[in-house]
């Protein structure tokens, strides 16, 4: 079986209009013979409706110092939303999918919350999926302790979710798209000259990563470079067709 974890951020999949570009994409993926592992960040950023912000600043407007674990049950309800509006889309365009929890996914942490490290995952869930023909749709960013609590990975976890998904079922791929044309030399806002990077190794964007560049999450390229999952790329939603692209490699 080949698989592609496809991981969409938060722009990627705020209108419908996006996701039904989402939906262009995991079609093609899957005609050219994959089977697609898709993984979402929730919907858009900081004052939109179903952000992590809004529900942060939800629970904090009623208490100024909530304690973490009721934090991460409010923050992973972005993750879901999204997973179930984009399994319907999908759905009614004639692909079959089902929304996954982190939990249902199979992702088991420890019991770190609002920072939770992965310790293994189980997919037994997502397989049978594929094997039945059914497009799974992960809500990135969130798992489950050993305890049996909902954990989440840090801001940024949902790239953390991909990675781990993709080496758990070996996948050829790990895709992820976001709101920049890929990875660059500096951030652009900062840099003027910088420029887009064709390849950059695992060792590099760790580093770009650790130092404070938030084009993917630093955990993510540890685990697809113990994973020795070779071709990570990082596709930008600004155009239709993902023109911008990065990808990573030893």
């Amino acid at each position: 079986m080949r698989i592609v974890v496809q991981k969409f951020g938060g722009t990627s999949v705020s209108t419908p209009e996006m996701r039904s570009k989402v939906c262009d994409r995991v079609r093609s993926t899957l005609d050219s013979g994959y089977k697609v592992v898709v993984v979402v960040s929730a919907m858009g950023r900081e004052s939109d409706p179903y952000s992590t912000d809004t529900f942060i600043n939800m629970i904090r407007a009623v208490n100024p110092d909530p304690s973490l674990r009721e934090m991460d049950l409010i923050m992973s309800c972005g993750e879901i939303i999204t997973a179930t509006l984009l399994a319907s889309q999908l759905s009614v365009q004639g692909i079959p999918s089902r929304c996954l929890t982190g939990e249902q996914a199979g992702i088991v942490t420890d019991s770190n919350y609002g920072n939770a490290h992965i310790l293994y995952v189980k997919p037994q869930n997502i397989l049978q999926c594929l094997e039945d023909g059914i497009t799974p749709i992960v809500a990135g960013f969130q798992g489950r302790s050993e305890r049996g609590d909902l954990t989440t990975l840090g801001r940024g976890g949902s790239d953390t979710t991909a990675s781990a998904l993709g080496a758990a079922l070996n996948a050829e791929v790990i895709d992820i798209f976001t709101d920049v044309e890929g990875v660059m030399t500096a951030d652009p806002r900062i840099v003027e000259n910088a420029r887009l990077l064709d390849s950059i190794t695992y060792n590099e964007i760790c580093q770009l990563a650790r130092d404070g560049a938030k084009v993917i999450h630093p955990r993510s390229v540890e685990i697809a470079m113990q994973a020795n999952i070779l071709a990570g790329s990082f596709y930008s939603e600004r155009h239709p067709r993902y023109p911008g692209r990065s990808q990573a490699k030893r």
